[in-house]
């Protein structure tokens, strides 16, 4: 019987905590109540603490239990089982206390203040266990919350870069984000509202009391989207009608993400994410990504060679004298071509030879670009011999070599740099060198599979 007894007694906790609580504060209210006979409120007083103490002791036992059969942390219940232990001692002490008076004295009240006090923090810190720390802050103004010296960092949702949203990992860097801001309040490892954890890919996929939440594959059928487009009146609708409500872009990726398969891993590009839909997400006004320069903008006839011979030119940003360059439509550019960009090469921060006829011959003239912040290189024929040379450039970011035969000692050449960020060497020998390398690491991320990435729009687009 212990079994099945025992966890349950446990589980009584969280309703048996509510009864000393009202019973508490009703004898410590009586305390400071106005009465004619000097006395008439001493018998419903102790009454109020003696049985206040008994339901203080047996919440408390049924709070160990739900301690030993629940799996909590010892380090997470100690100061609230403290606290409970003291609030029982402490009605006891005023029972005795009070029996052996014959009236309310100033004593009895400080006292009964003493152990409101305590009752009051046992409360919260059991508050805490259940709805976590910021239960009571979130719902405050920041300015509220900053007086109180608690201030609550919101979850902002997915944070997107411009030049690399479309290698970003849908769920990792847009799903959980989305339902951190959206859902992780009320359904979160300790408050699991219908006993469901929506802040992790674990908790989704085990679903709530109501069964599965997603269905691979299957968005209608899912009742994590199924909800999300209920009326706000509808009781089933999701998150509550007071709560934050996801946007329909919010909505469409959620929708995206189970159509192509619920899977932690897998790019925006890779499930075919239009850029208008994630375009709220991509930052603004952060910190540069390209290096902040005193060129001032190019004119527009000093491009017309480049255009002519088939290159996009144009400013990286409005106002900006660095330069993209991307040679999409001249596929036929060369490593003796690079005379035509040459005296371009201080203002080129966006360099795409993707597809073109350059080799590594090409790497030594990159490697005085001052400004280069993203080097696209994919499916050409770099072998990776002379890559070491694009460490010398100070601000290159981004490094994409898909398709290339790079191999995985070529790519740790590049630790050298001290700003790249990212690699990408998907369908390259340093992709299948890295599946049996054991543990390798880079000062930057690279990212290599043996998967065919999908075309973008934006790979084949004519200027």
């Amino acid at each position: 019987m212990s079994e099945f007894l025992l966890p349950f007694l446990g589980r009584m906790h969280p309703v048996l905590v509510h009864l000393p609580i009202g019973i508490l504060i009703f004898g410590i209210l009586l305390c400071f109540f106005p009465q004619k006979e000097k006395n008439a409120l001493l018998p419903s007083i102790r009454l109020a603490f003696l049985i206040g103490g008994i339901a203080a002791l047996l919440a408390g036992g049924s709070g160990f239990l739900q301690y030993q059969w629940e799996g909590f942390a010892w380090e997470d219940i100690q100061s609230h089982l403290i606290g409970g232990v003291f609030t029982s001692l402490g009605s006891f002490g005023m029972y005795l206390l009070v029996k052996k008076q014959d009236g309310v004295t100033s004593k009895i009240r400080v006292l009964a203040l003493v152990l409101g006090v305590v009752l009051g923090i046992t409360g919260h810190l059991g508050g805490n266990l259940t709805h976590g720390e910021d239960y009571f802050m979130e719902v405050l103004p920041a300015d509220l919350q900053a007086l109180f010296g608690a201030a609550i960092q919101p979850e902002l949702g997915p944070q997107l870069t411009e030049e690399n949203w479309e290698n970003a990992q849908l769920y990792a860097e847009v799903i959980q984000p989305i339902l951190n801001k959206n859902c992780k309040s009320c359904h979160n490892p300790r408050t699991q509202k219908g006993e469901l954890d929506l802040s992790s890919l674990e908790g989704l996929r085990k679903g709530g009391e109501a069964g599965f939440v997603i269905i691979a594959g299957d968005a209608a059928h899912s009742e994590l989207f199924a909800r999300l487009l209920l009326p706000k009146e509808d009781e089933k609708h999701m998150p509550p009608a007071e709560k934050n409500q996801p946007s329909k872009a919010e909505i469409a990726l959620i929708e995206s993400w189970i159509k192509s398969g619920a899977q932690e891993s897998g790019t925006l590009a890779a499930a075919g994410i239009a850029k208008n839909l994630i375009e709220r997400f991509i930052l603004k006004n952060e910190l540069p990504f390209y290096p902040k320069t005193e060129l001032s903008p190019i004119a527009a006839d000093s491009l017309a060679s480049v255009k002519a011979a088939g290159m996009f030119a144009e400013a990286v940003e409005a106002g900006s004298g660095l330069l993209k360059i991307t040679c999409t439509n001249f596929p036929a550019f060369q490593d003796a071509d690079w005379k035509q960009l040459a005296p371009l090469k201080n203002r080129i921060a966006y360099l795409d030879l993707s597809g073109t006829k350059v080799t590594d011959a090409i790497i030594g003239q990159l490697g005085g670009l001052p400004n280069l912040t993203v080097l696209k290189l994919n499916s050409t024929k770099i072998s990776g011999k002379e890559l070491g040379k694009l460490s010398q450039i100070k601000n290159l970011k981004l490094l994409y070599l898909n398709g290339t035969g790079v191999t995985l000692p070529q790519i740790q050449a590049l630790s050298a740099s001290n700003s790249l960020e990212k690699v990408f060497g998907y369908e390259t020998p340093a992709a299948l060198e890295l599946t049996s390398a054991g543990k390798v690491s880079f000062p930057f991320l690279f990212e290599g599979s043996t998967y065919s990435l999908p075309k973008l729009a934006t790979d084949s687009i004519v200027y």
